[in-house]
């Protein structure tokens, strides 16, 4: 059955990324959470989408240059930013699936500890823009299954090529999903053949209940999305014979 995965938790109704969102998605019927990962300057790995805290505080400040106490006291819409472990832990609790979007490079053996620590590693999907973010996971923790993510807000001929075409980008990284932009130019031809090819495809950031009817009627997996509460009832009323 495809699956609902809310995108930074419910972030249409909570902040974005943070413990209560994921607890709205779950409380929603989410199957899955999408979360951003990236380090600080003490060697923390914290749950953050941004590069820098600017959003959230008027400051660019590289979250790299951060320590994890400094981004613990940002105010995220009145909720704070937390750390991997703290989402593991909460994963582990409720039994829901964790989709973990790499942000940077440099932390996949740091990730895949933790993953290992809290024995999550069949509840885990690891994904990235980054070719080389899933080839180090590839290396330090092979039997973890990886996802290209594709839909750069460019006009390089080479990555739309790649999107239109992405066999061989998904081959190179041994992924064995695609997380395809829902509004990528010719999805809807590309994608059934990406799923005819063994891959699954989980389709970001989809909130319009037409479109997620389309994407579901093509054979998706998953529907990366802000209202898992919307998906959910979607995908319920396609189910009823």
């Amino acid at each position: 059955m495809p699956q609902i995965i809310a995108h930074r938790g419910a972030s249409a109704y909570a902040p974005e990324n943070t413990l209560a969102a994921f607890a709205l998605a779950h409380r929603q019927g989410a199957a899955m959470l999408e979360l951003d990962v990236q380090s600080t300057a003490d060697g923390q790995l914290a749950v953050f989408h941004d590069a820098t805290t600017e959003r959230w505080d008027g400051r660019p400040r590289p979250v790299h240059a951060c320590t994890m106490a400094e981004l613990a006291r940002l105010d995220i819409r009145g909720e704070r930013v937390p750390t991997l472990a703290d989402v593991l832990a909460f994963a582990r609790e409720v039994g829901i699936g964790l989709n973990l979007e790499l942000k940077v490079t440099g932390i996949a053996a740091a990730c895949a500890a933790l993953i290992r620590h809290f024995g999550l590693e069949a509840q885990v999907l690891v994904s990235s823009f980054l070719p080389a973010a899933l080839n180090e996971m590839r290396r330090c923790a092979p039997a973890l299954p990886r996802a290209y993510l594709m839909g750069l807000d460019t006009r390089r001929p080479d990555v739309r090529a790649r999107e239109l075409w992405p066999f061989f980008a998904l081959q190179a990284v041994g992924a064995t999903a695609w997380h395809p932009y829902h509004g990528l130019p010719l999805l809807d031809r590309v994608l059934p053949l990406v799923r005819q090819a063994g891959y699954q495809v989980n389709v970001w950031t989809v909130d319009d209940p037409q479109r997620m009817r389309a994407l579901l009627a093509l054979g998706v997996n998953g529907l990366i999305t802000n209202r898992p509460d919307v998906g959910r009832a979607v995908l319920e009323r396609m189910l009823v014979p």
